[in-house]
């Protein structure tokens, strides 16, 4: 079998970040089918070169976080992954004789699971195959330098143990993922999830889109049928206060920003306006006010949309619980954050400040979130830094070994969903 760089696919709802094995950035592209409001359809990344981004409707293959549709699927891996044009680097004339690395949902249904085996195996006929979910990944994402502490206590200890590579810390973690569909709360036991206590906050990206679609067109303009406008504001404008919601209200004026609407000749999709710049003429003006910081706040206080449903806060502190009792304090200490939520500015300070006040006086809550522009991409990272160790060379499925015990042995046996079911 060939020893070649594998693959390495984080197959996520929103984007999905593939690229060859130690490459220092991954590519990205949209995970979604486009039409536009004249009926002419957009696979991926082609959805950015349309010119009116209204009435714009989306399919993805993912539904409710479960990847349910491998036709679409399979045309998106195929405009990635046969496409040299647009990514330069990867040029490949199929997947046989390479090696894959991909990430799923965390408690993906074993039926479904099986239907991904049977498509990478039967019909891009790869080599071999190791999948799980990104929070597993996350262990072998050691380097100090990729990341930012962030602490709810004055201590300097946990620096120093990071540093010598003190293994107690990469064993056990606590993952928050917050991505497109949903947040998820994965506690990983010697690299592996601790299924009892795992949770899910059915609070994400595109819940986020929207709420703020709702409140801007009561306050503002109709932007329900503004899918891209409004994913592009929340993106450039939202943050959450790293203190609390009521000191971002005192302060609310000095955060008001004009987010300047398309015009469809000197913009198609909205810009920030920059005080120092004069305006367009005839240009529409969209001033976000408390509508920055009060969107994000959902994610600690569902019951502002009346959603009665727990917090982030509340679902973090119910997965630790559920813990043994010699693990609680250690998790609480090692938060691992990762996801596209987490590049709203504040999100994990306030996720640790608002965490420390919950816990035990006697524990510290701790944090670590990438250094990168987009937080998005940790994971991808973790899958790469994991398909280059000989852990990997040890769990991955053989093409040889799928044919001769079967789908089930691979799904059960090999990707550890005897652990849940």
């Amino acid at each position: 079998m060939s020893e070649e760089r594998p693959i390495v696919i984080d197959n996520g709802s929103y984007k999905l970040k593939f690229g060859f094995a130690g490459q220092p950035q991954p590519y990205v592209a949209m995970n979604s089918l486009a039409k536009d409001k004249y009926g002419v359809t957009h696979l991926s990344n082609q959805v950015n070169n349309i010119k009116d981004i209204s009435s714009i409707t989306f399919r993805r293959p993912h539904e409710l976080g479960q990847l349910t549709s491998w036709e679409l699927e399979s045309c998106i891996w195929d405009y990635c992954l046969y496409n040299p044009e647009e990514f330069t680097g990867i040029d490949l004339q199929n997947l046989q004789t390479k090696h894959l690395v991909v990430s799923e949902t965390c408690m993906t249904l074993p039926e479904l699971s099986k239907n991904s085996d049977q498509v990478f195996f039967e019909e891009y006929e790869v080599d071999s195959l190791y999948k799980a979910p990104v929070a597993s990944f996350m262990p072998f994402q050691k380097d100090p330098k990729d990341v930012e502490i962030i602490s709810g206590k004055d201590d300097s200890t946990y620096l120093s143990n990071i540093t010598d590579d003190n293994q107690e810390y990469n064993d056990f973690s606590l993952v928050i993922d917050s991505g497109f569909n949903c947040t998820w709360v994965i506690p990983l036991i010697k690299g592996v999830p601790f299924y009892k206590a795992v949770k899910k906050l059915d609070i994400g990206g595109r819940f986020l889109n929207g709420l703020l679609k709702e409140t801007i067109s009561f306050r503002h303009y109709n932007v329900m049928d503004e899918t891209i406008l409004v994913n592009n504001i929340k993106e450039k404008c939202l943050f959450v206060d790293p203190v609390s919601y009521f000191k971002a209200f005192n302060r609310k004026e000095e955060d008001t920003i004009d987010y300047v609407l398309p015009d469809f000749q000197t913009s198609f999709q909205g810009y920030v306006r920059d005080p120092k710049i004069p305006l367009p003429e005839n240009s529409q003006v969209l001033t976000l006010k408390d509508e920055r910081f009060s969107v994000p706040e959902v994610f600690f206080h569902p019951e502002i949309t009346q959603l009665l449903k727990p917090g982030l806060i509340e679902t973090i502190l119910e997965s630790i619980h559920m813990l043994p009792e010699v693990l609680k304090p250690i998790m609480a200490s090692n938060i691992v954050c990762t996801g596209g939520n987490f590049n709203l500015p504040g999100f994990a300070n306030r996720l640790v400040s608002e965490l420390q006040r919950q816990l035990p006086t006697d524990w510290i809550c701790r944090a670590k979130i990438p250094i990168s522009s987009d937080k998005s991409l940790y994971g991808w990272k973790a899958m790469s830094e994991f398909s280059q160790t000989e852990s990997y060379k040890n769990v991955r499925v053989t093409k040889e070994e799928y044919f001769e015990y079967g789908l089930d042995w691979s799904t059960r046996e090999r990707f550890g969903y005897q652990n849940w079911i």
